[in-house]
């Protein structure tokens, strides 16, 4: 019985035999298949596996799976644990390097597959495909890969290098290592921008310098403007408060001179009046003249009269002392007739002498009225001619004054536009100023890259005084008004700078 079951079992495993060499052929056609025993020793061979390999049957048939191996691999303990596992009936399949005939590399897409019968593992079959040329084309672009990877890497660390450089501000910096096609573009365009960064940043110095320069005279071109505007500023006010000056004192002296006109015309026509008096009082002494010559007159009337009274006095005593007694008393009163007479005309003599004396003195007081007269005619016409003339003055006082005012409220409004200007000048100075400081700034932080180009020297202009003029404006306007209250406004104008201006 037990011979029967044993031939049954041989039976049932030879056909399973001869199934799997069917199927093995069958995968055989296509894929490289080598059979091996458990131990590892080479059984059979397909020709697809002999052709990869480069080897004939009978120089592999019994010789061991490690002359594929690379020696050093087939050493590892890992190796007799891979024919153990395969001893057990694990499966292992993957990539697996070998070494063909004359020790050529060859890869293979492999598989190994333990045959068990029964529970017991018999032989391990060997399914391969030949990848070589996959693996080396892989391992190739894999080596590509590295080496790009590599010249990659040293790009990145020549640009990292380049742009620690760059953001310390030395733009003249640059790549220099190999870079190949990919990566060439990569290179050229950095450097292209490095050089287009440094040219634009050497311009920028360029006109960094040349705003430095420019803010530096628009500066000092505005400080100069604003120190002489505050001069003409201060020189218009000293000149507008000498015109202020000069209009009062010209304004009095037209006042002075209108009133000196009205005393003149006043002056005249008294003088006038006067003559008119003189005329009068010539008139009134040739009157006087002739009223005396009519007393003299009337005095040598007296004088004979008296003359003939003491004749008649005479006679009547003559005859009273003929007449005798009887003619006594007669003759007392042509005694005192005759005593009469002659005090009569001894008075008439002293009358006339007086009035021999008056009409002399009235002659002298008429020859003095006519000069008197003939003078206040003179002063009347000289009192018209500076009548004229001071009426002349006047009018041209007034014209001065007015002109003088025209000429004050102009200066006035030159002085307030100068004000403004100074105001103006003083905000372009600060704007100036703070384009200077701007420039400044951009300068040191444009100055922090190094283009390789020698830096452009700056033009400084010298140092000016410290005081603004806004310091200066208030000091400047007392020494006006005390220059034009000491009565020296001109000097002052001529002191201040108008002929520097």
């Amino acid at each position: 019985m037990f011979g029967r079951h044993g031939r049954a079992q041989r039976q049932t495993q030879d056909e399973t035999l001869r199934e799997l060499e069917g199927k093995m052929a069958a995968i055989g056609r296509s894929q490289a298949v080598i059979e091996f025993d458990l131990d590892g020793t080479i059984l059979d061979a397909n020709d697809n596996f002999l052709q990869a390999m480069g080897y004939r049957m009978d120089e592999i048939r019994g010789t061991h799976h490690r002359n594929f191996m690379d020696p050093a691999e087939a050493a590892l303990p890992a190796y007799a644990q891979f024919w153990a596992d395969l001893n057990r009936g694990q499966f292992a399949a993957g990539k697996f390097r070998r070494l063909a005939k004359g020790g050529r590399e060859i890869w293979l897409q492999a598989s190994y597959n333990p045959i068990v019968v029964d529970g017991r593992t018999v032989r391990v079959i060997k399914l391969a495909v030949d990848i070589t040329a996959q693996e080396h084309a892989a391992a190739r672009s894999e080596a590509e890969r590295v080496g790009a990877e590599q010249v990659q890497t040293a790009l990145v660390d020549a640009l990292a290098a380049s742009l620690t450089n760059l953001s310390q501000g030395d733009l003249t910096t640059v790549v220099r290592v190999d870079a190949d096609d990919a990566n060439r573009a990569i290179k050229t365009d950095y450097n292209s921008a490095v050089e287009s960064l440094r040219a634009t940043l050497e311009q920028v110095l360029a006109a960094v310098s040349g705003l430095r320069t420019g803010s530096d005279e628009i500066s000092g071109a505005s400080d100069d403007l604003s120190r002489r505007t505050e001069q003409q500023a201060a020189s218009l006010e000293q000149t507008a408060a000498a015109l202020d000056q000069i209009t009062a004192t010209v304004r009095r002296s037209a006042d002075g001179a209108r009133q000196a006109s009205e005393a003149a015309a006043g002056a005249r026509s008294q003088a006038q009046h006067s003559g008119e008096v003189v005329r009068n009082a010539v008139a009134a002494m040739g009157d006087i003249q002739k009223s005396a010559a009519l007393i003299g007159d009337i005095i040598g009337v007296i004088d004979e009269i008296a003359f003939q009274t003491n004749l008649l006095a005479l006679n009547a005593g003559v005859e009273a002392a003929r007449a005798g007694d009887s003619g006594r008393g007669f003759a007392v009163v042509a005694s005192e007739v005759r005593a009469l007479a002659q005090r009569s005309a001894e008075a008439a003599k002293e009358i006339k002498t007086l009035i021999s004396a008056s009409t002399a003195q009235v002659d002298v007081g008429v020859k003095l009225v006519d000069e008197t007269g003939t003078a206040l005619s003179s002063i009347v016409d000289r009192v018209a001619e500076i009548d004229g003339l001071v009426s002349e003055i006047a009018a041209s006082a007034q014209e001065q004054a007015t002109g003088l005012q025209q000429v004050n409220t102009a200066v006035n409004q030159m002085d307030q536009v100068t004000q403004q200007n100074a105001a103006m000048v003083e905000q372009s100075t600060a704007a100036a100023a703070s384009l200077k400081m701007e420039a400044e700034q951009l300068a040191e932080l444009v100055g922090r890259f190094n283009t390789g180009a020698a830096a452009p020297t700056p033009v400084r202009r010298p140092a000016r005084p410290s005081s603004s003029p806004a310091q200066e404006r208030p000091l400047a306007r007392e020494r006006a008004r005390l220059r034009v209250f000491a009565g020296g406004a001109s000097a002052a104008v001529a002191e201040d700078g108008w002929e520097e201006f």
